[in-house]
């Protein structure tokens, strides 16, 4: 009788696996997308989802960097987006000298103009961390794809990251819409109902920056 029970207590406690990468067991909890990137009061419904230490902590150089260069392009866009920048990106490039250096060397003079053309200003540019932006959306994939489908991508799939320049044309009645923090991130997804691991996903943050990407099941 008491080799039964322990046989049954370990098969009711079986290891909880990371959502990001579905191979080592989850030890800590992991904020998709990135908790960095909402201004301060943070939402009430952020999203975490397991993590393995190697997943949550490998990350956080990515999130850095994303968030600085996500400030850097949504700083003028509105009122929230400006505090953001002034909060998260201004500080992050007081106390991180390798990043402003960097930023600094990236910097190009531009024209600033309307979208009919018409330029009204001068200022500077500045290209994103292309690596570091499509390594963050893959994450916020695989996040939300456990999050909303209770299910695990690991390697079972292949990951197309994309990034748009405006909230791309779709039929948005077709996908679920989910908001957190009164538009800083918004995001739009759905799932193939005859597949298991194809699905859509369409991000929105600050109202300034879109990406997205869809997953497709490797052959």
């Amino acid at each position: 009788m008491k080799l039964y029970l322990v046989m049954l207590k370990k098969s009711l406690i079986e290891p909880v696996l990371c959502a990001i990468c579905g191979k080592n067991e989850a030890a800590t909890k992991d904020h998709i997308p990135p908790k960095g990137i909402f201004i301060k009061p943070r939402p009430s419904n952020l999203i975490t989802v397991p993590s393995c230490l190697l997943c949550n902590q490998g990350a956080s150089q990515l999130d850095e960097r994303f968030k600085l260069y996500l400030g850097l392009h949504v700083g003028k866009q509105q009122i929230t987006g400006n505090q953001f920048f002034k909060e998260g990106t201004m500080g992050t490039l007081r106390h991180n000298r390798k990043l402003r250096m960097e930023v600094i060397k990236k910097m190009q003079p531009v024209h600033i103009a309307t979208k009919s053309g018409l330029i009204y200003d001068r200022g500077y540019s500045v290209l994103w961390d292309s690596n570091a932006h499509d390594a963050t959306i893959e994450r916020i994939i695989r996040g939300l794809f456990y999050h909303h489908y209770q299910s695990i991508l690991g390697d079972n799939v292949n990951i197309k990251t994309h990034w748009f320049k405006e909230l791309p044309y779709f039929d948005y009645e077709t996908l679920y819409k989910v908001d957190i923090g009164e538009g800083i991130f918004s995001y739009y997804h759905n799932k193939a109902i005859d597949s298991e691991f194809e699905s859509i996903w369409i991000f929105e943050f600050y109202q300034a920056h879109w990406a997205g990407g869809y997953t497709t099941k490797k052959k």
